[in-house]
C-alpha cells in the first residue's frame, strides 16, 4: 500500500479511483499523494476530494487543472506551485468551504479562478523572497469574495481585477501586494459583515493609508467611509446613546465628509419639508405652496426677506430664524465637504 501511495498518480489512475469510489470524488482521500508531472485534470469534477499535503509537480504545461472543480474539497497543505488553475472552482459546497490551509500556490496561474467562500488560511500566494525561484501567483480576475485570508501571503502579487468584496482580510499579508487594480466591490470586508467592527476599523484604516500613499484618493475615501461606518456600528446605544447619534447624523448629513452631494440632498429635504410646514400652518399671505416654498428658500439662504417676501405671522417667524441657522450651517458643510473632496 505504501509503494502504491508513493507511485505518482496519472489522470487515468484518478478516474479509476473515482469510479471505484462510486463515480464521485467526494470523500476520496488522496492525502500526501504525488501526481505525475503536468497531469491534466482539466474540467474534472473533484468536489469533496481530500488532497491534504498532495503534490502536483507541474509547470504550466497544457491545460493541467483548467476548469477543475474542487468545491468543498480538503486541499490543506497541497503543493500547487506553478500550476495552470484558470477557471478552476474552489467554492463552498453545502455550506462547507474548500480548505486550502497552508497550501502553496506560488507561481500558479489563477486567471478567473473562483475561491469564493474558501478557507485560504496561511496560503502562500506571494514570493516569500522568491524562495526556490517561485514567483508570486498570477491573480488576474481571481474571485476571492468571502474567502478567509488569515495569514495568507500575497507579497509581490498583482491583483488585476481580483474580486475581494467580503473577504476576511485580518492577518493576511496583503499590504505588500499591488492593489491598484483590485476589485473591492462595495468595499465591505468580511470582518464588518461578521460584526467584528474593531478588526474592520483597523483593516479599513490600513487600506485607506495604502491607497492614499498610492495617490488613489477616491478609493482611499471609500475606505475612510467604511472605517467610520464600522466605528459607528461599534458604538453602543447604552448606556450613553449620544456618540452613536452623533455618528449617525454625521454619516447621514455628509457621509463622514466623503459625500458632498449628500449634504445637498439633505438641504433640499429640509427646505421642502419646512415649506410644507409653512403651507400647512397657513400663516403666510397669500397662502400658496409657491409662496411657502419661496419663504422657506429665502429663510434657508439667509438672504433677507425684503418687502416682496410673504409676511409671516405668529411663531412662523421663529421657525424661519431656525431654518436660517440650519441653512447657513448646511451651506458651510457643503462647501467644506466639496472642497475637501476636490482638493485632496
Amino acid at each position: 500500500m505504501a509503494e502504491e501511495k508513493e507511485k505518482p498518480l496519472t489522470r487515468d489512475d484518478l478516474l479509476k479511483l473515482i469510479e471505484e469510489n462510486g463515480g464521485t470524488a467526494e470523500g476520496l482521500d488522496l492525502s500526501e499523494q504525488t501526481f505525475v508531472e503536468a497531469i491534466d485534470l482539466s474540467d474534472l469534477d473533484l468536489h469533496g476530494i481530500i488532497l491534504k499535503d498532495a503534490r502536483f509537480s507541474t509547470h504550466f504545461e497544457g491545460d493541467q487543472l483548467l476548469g477543475a472543480k474542487f468545491d468543498g474539497s480538503n486541499l490543506n497543505g497541497a503543493d500547487l506551485r506553478s500550476i495552470n488553475l484558470q477557471y478552476a472552482q474552489f467554492r463552498m459546497l453545502n455550506n462547507q468551504p474548500t480548505y486550502l490551509q497552508a497550501a502553496d500556490l506560488r507561481g500558479s496561474l489563477l486567471l478567473n479562478t473562483n475561491f469564493q467562500g474558501a478557507d485560504v488560511t496561511g496560503v502562500k500566494f506571494g514570493d516569500l523572497a522568491k524562495a526556490g525561484g517561485y514567483l508570486a501567483a498570477m491573480l488576474d480576475d481571481t474571485d476571492l469574495r468571502g474567502a478567509k485570508l488569515f495569514r495568507a501571503n500575497f507579497k509581490g502579487c498583482y491583483f488585476y481585477s481580483t474580486k475581494l468584496e467580503g473577504a476576511f482580510i485580518r492577518g493576511a499579508d496583503i499590504f505588500d501586494a499591488h492593489l491598484e487594480e483590485a476589485d473591492w466591490g462595495n468595499c465591505v470586508i468580511g470582518e464588518e459583515k461578521r460584526g467584528d467592527f474593531s478588526s474592520a476599523m483597523n483593516i479599513y484604516r490600513c487600506l485607506k493609508q495604502w491607497y492614499t500613499n498610492a495617490g488613489m484618493y477616491d478609493i482611499a475615501g471609500k475606505f475612510f467611509f467604511r472605517e467610520m461606518t464600522a466605528r459607528r456600528k461599534a458604538l453602543k446605544w447604552r448606556p450613553n446613546p449620544l456618540p452613536r447619534i452623533r455618528q449617525t447624523l454625521y454619516g447621514l448629513l455628509c457621509g463622514y465628509g466623503e459625500k458632498p452631494w449628500q449634504v445637498f440632498a439633505s438641504a433640499t429635504v429640509v427646505l421642502f419639508c419646512l415649506a410644507l410646514v409653512y403651507f400647512a400652518i397657513g400663516t403666510l399671505t397669500p397662502n400658496t405652496f409657491l409662496n411657502s416654498l419661496y419663504y422657506s428658500a429665502v429663510s434657508f439662504t439667509a438672504l433677507g426677506y425684503g418687502s416682496w417676501a410673504p409676511q409671516p405671522t405668529g411663531w412662523v417667524k421663529g421657525l424661519g430664524a431656525v431654518e436660517a441657522f440650519l441653512g447657513v450651517f448646511m451651506m458651510a458643510l457643503f462647501l467644506v465637504t466639496f472642497i475637501r473632496k476636490m482638493t485632496r
